[in-house]
């Protein structure tokens, strides 16, 4: 490759080289479609009937024809006959109503042909087992559902790329929609690296045990965590040792099976540090990128292999979050069948200065942040999280986090910043309200 990549690259810059070393892959399924929720349409979604599909009715009571009770008042009350027929929910009515009846109908019944307009239960006096008295006049289609008032037949109800919601799974059955085609969740192969690493937590509470010297493997369980929220289905690969060879293995068998290949740890420039080198010896191109501007995670690598990414997260829990934040995540939601995955974020007012580190102040920043919502105000506010790449209690104070740009250094307490939630990291219901 003619550039150089041990220089220090933009996130934005990598993130660009990438998509053009590598095929965003996509296939589709047909699933039920009350197991839709979060799945991502590949196809819009155009209504093939009317809701309702008749008239409907929306209370209780008696469907009468609005001629027959225009004139209905204290003084002047409309008596009308209960009709023998019923509306029944569900069917069209094939009853005909007739010149002063009055039909029993429930919510969701059918409106009898003839009629126009329903009285409620609450708005009647029943005289008798056949007869009605009626004090007031209704408009011609009160509480009534005209057919098509809801859903038109030939209507787009949904759109492609649109992500499925409890609500629209309801909407599609109401279409009798039972199966919906949507794109398959990307499988993310997760490959943790290093001979320091252990699953085994309860064995190292142990004062006698082998593995005093070893330290708890949680980042690939912190990332396949945050994997599944974002709609992919995360595969650990178990801890791999600091060998090139077992680490070839690993990966050949990610590339068979994955959309993505996610790395943590062995991206230093230390002896034991071989995830780089080791891509290298695979194939083409290979390594994209050695460094990013990214503070912290700028050991971070990315690269490509038969068409497929890999992303290669630093082994400190802050600096592999990072660089999961700007390189997996828009990469998943292109994966899941989103071509614009933008981030929502909201304001928040700073309460109290940050300021970069010197030496990457040119850098992209991730700044964990604790937002609260001053309930007497109406608006949130954020406090800046700030400690070593390791530290895993700074993660777990913060609920949310901001991207600062390479040109900016310094925030200002009272400065308006945006800041973003990721699922599984944070949940706007555990957002602290305070006075």
């Amino acid at each position: 490759m003619s550039r150089n990549i041990d220089s220090y690259v933009s996130v934005e810059k990598t993130i660009s080289i990438l998509l053009k070393n590598i095929k965003i892959s996509r296939k589709t399924e047909l699933i039920n479609v009350y197991e839709g929720l979060g799945r991502v349409l590949d196809q819009d979604v155009i209504s093939n009937r009317n809701v309702p599909e008749y008239p409907t009715s929306h209370m209780d009571g008696f469907a009468v024809r609005s001629v027959d009770i225009n004139n209905g008042s204290l003084n002047e009350p409309v008596f009308l006959k209960i009709s023998t027929s019923g509306s029944v929910p569900g069917k069209s009515s094939s009853y005909f109503h007739k010149k002063g009846q009055a039909t029993r109908i429930n919510t969701g019944g059918s409106m009898p042909r003839g009629s126009d307009t329903v009285i409620p239960i609450e708005d009647v006096s029943v005289m008798d087992k056949d007869e009605i008295k009626i004090t007031k006049s209704l408009k011609k289609g009160s509480f009534v559902y005209l057919t098509g008032s809801d859903i038109k037949k030939g209507k787009k109800v949904m759109s492609k790329e649109q992500v499925i919601r409890a609500q629209h799974m309801g909407l599609l059955a109401t279409l009798h929609i039972s199966k919906i085609s949507v794109y398959e969740k990307p499988v993310v192969s997760i490959i943790p690296t290093g001979n320091e690493l252990t699953d085994n937590i309860q064995e190292l509470s142990n004062t006698s045990s082998k593995l005093q010297n070893k330290i708890v493997n949680t980042n690939s369980h912190i990332i396949s965590s945050l994997v599944k929220e974002l709609g992919g289905i995360p595969i650990d690969l178990g801890i791999t040792p600091d060998n090139t060879h077992a680490l070839k293995n690993k990966i050949t068998k990610a590339l068979r099976s994955s959309d993505l290949i996610l790395t943590v740890g062995g991206t230093s420039a230390g002896e034991h540090d071989i995830v780089k080198s080791t891509i290298n010896q695979m194939g083409s191109p290979g390594m994209i990128a050695n460094k990013v501007k990214l503070d912290r995670g700028r050991v971070a690598g990315i690269a490509a292999l038969g068409d497929k990414p890999l992303l290669l997260l630093p082994g400190p829990v802050q600096g592999a979050l990072n660089a999961f934040l700007v390189f997996a995540r828009p990469l998943i939601a292109l994966l899941t069948g989103r071509n614009n995955p933008q981030v929502l974020t909201l304001p928040a007012i700073l309460n109290q200065d940050w300021t970069s580190r010197k030496k990457f102040s040119n850098f992209k920043k991730v700044v964990y942040i604790k937002v609260s919502k001053i309930r007497s105000k109406n608006l949130f506010t954020a406090s800046p999280i700030v400690g070593e790449t390791q530290s895993i209690s700074l993660l777990s104070e913060a609920n949310a986090f901001v991207i600062v740009p390479e040109n900016v250094r310094k925030l200002s307490k009272g400065d308006v910043v945006q800041f973003s939630l990721l699922p599984g990291f944070s949940y706007i219901h555990d957002l602290q309200v305070i006075d």
